[in-house]
């Protein structure tokens, strides 16, 4: 298990990587800072905190109240109990750190919330273990993630608690989908859906889960039917709608539709508001831009995913976006600007062990040898079952129709 680092050291690592990759954090990181030495107090004895300890980090809290973390269990209400709450509140302050990219400073949080909680109930500490993997698998520490995912099934199996033994399993699926170990991700993906609450947290990322790999293998009907399914079953104006339409965009990419995938990818941009999501839609809306030959709307999306990139701090999620510029690129004719991106990806993949996007940048390079297409281009070539094909052409006609 990964060790936490001190507040003080976490704050300078995190200020460190922000002036490397050019993110202005503003006075976030020191009320971050507070925040974190604010769990780390509370936790350190050992013992069971005081009343005048809870009240104290409560109060620094506050702007937290009304808010929950994104991983809750999805049967359970709202804890009443004061050492749970303050543990979910501090949880909702280390997702703000996440989402900025201090992922040092979320670490030592969390790993604090998981000392604070092991005088809590046991969903309580489970679910502080599941947010830390969450927060080790980000930082790449791939080894103390699983520690944590199998310690939170193993528990919640032991409890006979399915829907957070399903949260559980959404982890390993994750873990196993970076690896690019996809049989055993989509196993893991059908294990969470089997245990969740139909419609709830784990539910929705088993979906997610399952759409991605269905894009993967082309089944483009299959894809598009459960994306607005799931699209359908989240709560209007929820992140997890729009994920569900940059996923439904995506299958409209591959299937020869750029215009209404750009219009899904432009409907999802402007609702979405986690840097690392963003990037993920930005790959999408340049391939769209490239195949449409909207040449200066290529180079304004180049621009922000460069921004975002350097706001998201994600290096998956930044491989695999730049692989997708530089097919985008090449598609337009820009070979140089393609190569560059390319490389840039492929290194970044390289230094993460993503051998999943090394491969695909190699076949890129070769395609690009052959044939003035790229591989991008080639996913517009699929077939479609005939049972498929009016789902398909109905729900391209939705993308189409938003506004």
């Amino acid at each position: 298990m990964r060790k936490p680092l001190s507040p003080l050291q976490a704050f300078a690592a995190d200020a460190g990587s922000a002036t490397d990759r050019g993110a202005d954090l503003g006075g976030q990181i020191m009320s971050w800072l507070s925040v974190a030495q604010s769990a780390d107090l509370l936790s350190a004895s050992g013992a069971v905190p005081s009343e005048q300890s809870l009240a104290q980090s409560t109060a620094l809290l506050a702007e937290f109240a009304d808010q929950r973390p994104s991983m809750v269990h999805d049967v359970l209400p709202a804890p009443a109990v004061l050492i749970p709450q303050v543990a979910e509140r501090f949880r909702v302050a280390a997702e703000a750190m996440e989402i900025a990219g201090c992922y040092e400073l979320a670490f030592t949080t969390v790993a604090a919330v998981c000392r604070l909680t092991a005088h809590a109930d046991a969903v309580t500490a489970t679910l502080a273990t599941l947010h830390l993997g969450r927060i080790a698998r980000q930082m790449h520490d791939f080894a103390t993630a699983e520690d944590c995912y199998d310690r939170v099934v193993v528990r919640s199996t032991r409890e006979r608690d399915a829907p957070l033994a399903a949260r559980g399993h959404i982890g390993r699926a994750l873990l196993r989908d970076i690896r690019g170990n996809l049989p055993a991700a989509e196993a893991s993906y059908r294990k969470a859906m089997e245990l969740a609450v139909p419609g709830g947290g784990a539910y929705v990322m088993a979906c997610q889960g399952l759409i991605t790999l269905a894009i993967n293998r082309k089944q483009l009907g299959d894809a598009l039917l459960f994306g607005w399914q799931l699209h359908d079953a989240s709560a209007d104006h929820s992140e997890m709608r729009y994920v569900a339409l940059f996923e439904l965009s995506v299958v409209a990419l591959h299937a020869g539709f750029p215009e209404p995938a750009m219009n899904g990818f432009s409907h999802a941009l402007e609702r979405v508001r986690v840097p690392r999501l963003q990037l993920l839609i930005l790959g999408g809306a340049i391939r769209a831009a490239a195949r449409l030959n909207r040449l200066d709307e290529v180079a304004t999306i180049q621009s922000a995913i460069e921004r975002t990139i350097r706001d998201a701090n994600q290096p998956h999620e930044a491989a695999q976006v730049l692989i997708y510029t530089a097919g985008a690129l090449h598609e337009i004719n820009d070979v140089v600007g393609a190569r560059v991106a390319l490389d840039a990806g492929r290194a970044l993949a390289e230094r993460y062990g993503y051998h999943e996007f090394v491969f695909r940048a190699d076949n890129m390079v070769d395609s690009w040898s052959v044939s003035l297409a790229s591989d991008t281009a080639s996913a517009t070539v699929t077939v479609v079952r005939p049972s498929r094909k009016r789902a398909l052409r109905v729900g391209i006609e939705r993308l189409a129709a938003l506004r």
